[in-house]
């Protein structure tokens, strides 16, 4: 009774009769006893190991209503072991993973708790109406942390991309790798699904590794997850059809637009069966951002304007400074508007 060192007869009585009682469903089995409480014991020594390497406790995703602790590094495991198997058939394979890190709760492993402890601090920026009015030293908290929590999930995925190319994977497939969404620690607000559209949200990873690729390319125009439809079909020889969002991205055969639109929508608060009459948009265009905030109460018909150039960190609202870019957009964003609730104005 190792895990017990104080008394170990009566420890070892306690689990028996309290602790490890149920005996597998066999009361009192004499032959299985102490393989259940053997069994047990592993659980908990494991349990142990977890919670040294994990002194925040483990990460967690909810399922069903139900929360379940997961490790990035068994995942990623997973990921190599599955995508090994389809190799192993030698035939063509089309493979989706949903991973779900990083996301709340942020609990990456021990090594990782000492990372970005550099007393760096991101610009200042002012707390937003709409925001939860978080305090700046909890934001800066929780930034650290879920930056500690992606420097693990990135290690991870360095490691499963070298091993997917010593088995020769990299050679044959197209590699993808992308987000729904990012993560917002400012203006008083921490996490996503909130009605704050800044860059920290909307500005995700996008990268794609073709066959036998040895050279770095980088893409600028602006991209959509949209287009990752399109492009797939253009690479598997198929043809996209017309209801379907998204142009087949640069370098895969479709052509730069720097006077595209890309819009971004929260609009949780509206019916699926209804127009959008409450929510806020951003529409990207070329090096300008417009945000919409609609049907908020205090806040309604208010917009900002970003040069995401020369102002990465949406510092400073032009929208009354570049006043024939801020009505050029604004018209614009309305005419889309428009267009998109058509199809719920009653005839």
């Amino acid at each position: 009774m190792s895990a017990f060192k104080n008394d170990r007869a009566l420890s070892s009585l306690a689990v028996n009769e309290f602790l490890l009682s149920f005996q597998g469903g066999v009361p009192g089995s004499s032959l299985l006893g102490s393989y259940y409480k053997e069994k047990a014991l592993d659980s908990l020594r494991k349990e142990k190991n977890q919670s040294e390497r994990y002194p925040n406790g483990l990460p967690e995703i909810s399922i069903g209503g139900y929360v379940t602790p997961y490790l990035n590094e068994d995942v990623y495991a997973g990921v190599y072991q599955e995508l090994s198997q389809l190799e192993s058939l030698h035939s063509p394979y089309f493979a989706f993973f949903h991973l779900f890190s990083p996301h709340l709760p942020y609990n990456p492993r021990k090594e990782y708790l000492r990372l970005f402890r550099d007393g760096y601090a991101p610009p200042a920026k002012p707390v937003h109406p709409l925001s939860t009015k978080l305090s700046e030293n909890f934001l800066l908290s929780r930034r650290a942390i879920y930056d500690r929590q992606v420097a693990q999930v990135d290690e991870e995925f360095g490691r499963l991309i070298g091993t997917l190319d010593k088995i020769g994977a990299l050679a044959n497939s197209y590699l993808i790798f992308t987000s729904d969404h990012g993560e917002l620690f400012e203006r008083g607000y921490a996490g996503h699904g909130f009605p704050l559209l800044y860059e920290s949200v909307l500005h995700i990873p996008l990268l794609i590794h073709a066959p036998g690729q040895a050279v770095r390319e980088d893409v600028y125009p602006s991209t959509s997850n949209a287009d990752i439809l399109p492009t797939l079909l253009r690479i598997a020889g198929r043809e996209t059809p017309s209801e379907i969002d998204g142009v087949v991205l640069p370098s895969f055969g479709g052509t730069a637009d720097p006077d595209r639109p890309i819009f971004s929508v929260y609009g949780m608060d509206n019916s699926a069966f209804g127009p959008l009459k409450k929510g806020v948009a951003a529409l990207r265009k070329g090096a300008y951002k417009l945000i919409a905030y609609l049907g908020y109460k205090n806040f309604d018909q208010v917009f900002e304007l970003y040069n995401l150039v020369d102002d990465p960190d949406e510092l400073i609202d032009l929208s009354n400074k570049e006043l024939g870019i801020f009505t050029k957009l604004k018209q614009e964003f309305y005419f889309h508007l428009e267009n998109a609730n058509k199809s719920f104005v009653k005839k």
